[in-house]
């Protein structure tokens, strides 16, 4: 099935995921966010968010893997 897709809390469709990014970071001078996937999610699905960011000019893309939630 189709994974979600959420910003912060918000759920979105995946058509509407890039024109919230470009709404969210067209105001910001520093242009950071983090991608977080279940680890069961295919890695293209992470992929094409990351992707979604670099289409929304986002500078900085981060991962949170496990080890980086629990803080190591």
């Amino acid at each position: 099935g189709e994974p979600s897709y959420k910003i912060n809390d918000t759920a979105f469709n995946k058509s509407e995921i890039e024109p919230k990014l470009a709404e969210i970071f067209s105001t910001r001078q520093e242009k950071v966010m983090f991608v977080k996937g279940d680890a069961s999610l295919d890695f293209r699905r992470v992929a094409e968010v990351i992707d979604f960011g670099h289409q929304a000019d986002v500078d900085n893309i981060g991962l949170i893997t496990p080890a980086v939630e629990a803080g190591h």
